[in-house]
């Protein structure tokens, strides 16, 4: 049988820490080979694009696809039958928030303040992220819409999480170690003059080569450019894409997430930058936490669905 799993159930069963420990095994899994990601397809037709991205891990293998905001994610075992289907709004911006907080970690390691720039839906879950998996951090915002702001605050207030906004992007910058850019930003707004010396960047808001967030002496200056698929970033990431344009762009600097969970590079000191794009990996290990957890509290409706063609 196939489980269908509803919005408001993602959310009751799966909390940020699931999302951590399933993206840190994913990785972990990548690099010994026992996991794999497949490469974003796109399909644009009369104004709209369907997106579907993809990945293997374990037994499990599945996708994600989205078009106009809406998210549905499929997970099968490795023999074909479907285990899952999901709605995968909030499993999407729990897998973000997460991921993150993750990169944080595993980079800048010791930290005491986060600036979340960006307070649309996707900013929330980061701060909800970073509330929920490191008490006691030091959460900023920003975002140039007052009107954002407003309902940024209420929707987390909401949630017992009060926010500390700040009037200028410089401002918040110069005072966080850790910067979080999720924006929708189609030319750079992060200076390098505005960053600490030993800031760290999780650039999350572009996977269009026409979307940008940094300047490219942010990218020229920093150690190291962490990124989950290295291929899928040289095609999609902005950020790297202009720097690349501008000449400045090492691209010896970029490794994997996967090669820094699991040790195997080490972090110099100095500017650090992880840029994500999202990948389908990602998808599908917080959607096999998900559907575990869902068996184990015998959550979802159960679906008969047969591909195949029988008679009889």
């Amino acid at each position: 049988m196939t489980l269908l799993i509803k919005e408001n159930e993602v959310n009751s069963l799966l909390s940020f820490k699931d999302a951590y420990d399933a993206l840190r095994e994913a990785f972990i899994l990548e690099d010994n080979k026992k996991a794999v990601n497949t490469k974003r397809i796109r399909t644009s037709f009369s104004g709209s694009t369907l997106t579907y991205q993809a990945g293997a891990m374990e037994g499990y293998i599945g996708f994600k696809t989205y078009i106009r905001g809406n998210f549905v994610s499929l997970l099968f075992s490795g023999d074909g039958e479907l285990l899952m289907i999901s709605e995968a709004d909030r499993l999407s911006l729990l897998r973000t928030g997460a991921l993150s907080v993750l990169a944080s970690d595993i980079i800048r390691r010791d930290y005491s303040s986060v600036g979340i720039v960006g307070l649309g839906k996707q900013g929330i879950a980061q701060v909800e992220a970073f509330h929920s998996l490191k008490p006691g951090l030091k959460i900023m915002g920003y975002t140039r819409s007052q009107e954002r702001e407003a309902r940024a605050k209420e929707a987390l207030s909401k949630m017992g999480i009060r926010l500390e906004t700040v009037p200028n992007l410089k401002d918040l910058v110069s005072r966080v170690e850790v910067v979080v850019t999720i924006t929708t930003a189609t030319s750079p707004i992060l200076k390098l003059d505005y960053l600490k010396e030993r800031a760290h960047i999780n650039a999350m808001g572009s996977n269009l080569p026409e979307r940008v967030e940094l300047f490219p002496e942010v990218i020229k200056a920093s150690k190291i450019v962490a990124v989950e698929d290295k291929e899928q970033a040289k095609e999609e990431a902005g950020d790297l894409i202009l720097a690349e344009k501008m000449g400045m762009m090492d691209w010896n600097k970029l490794v994997t997430l996967s090669e820094l969970v699991s040790g195997k590079v080490s972090v110099e000191s100095g500017l650090t930058i992880f840029k994500s794009v999202g990948i389908g990996l990602e998808d599908v290990s917080v959607m096999k936490r998900l559907y575990l957890k869902a068996k184990d509290k015998g959550a979802g409706t159960k679906l008969e669905v047969r591909g195949k063609w029988s008679q009889g």
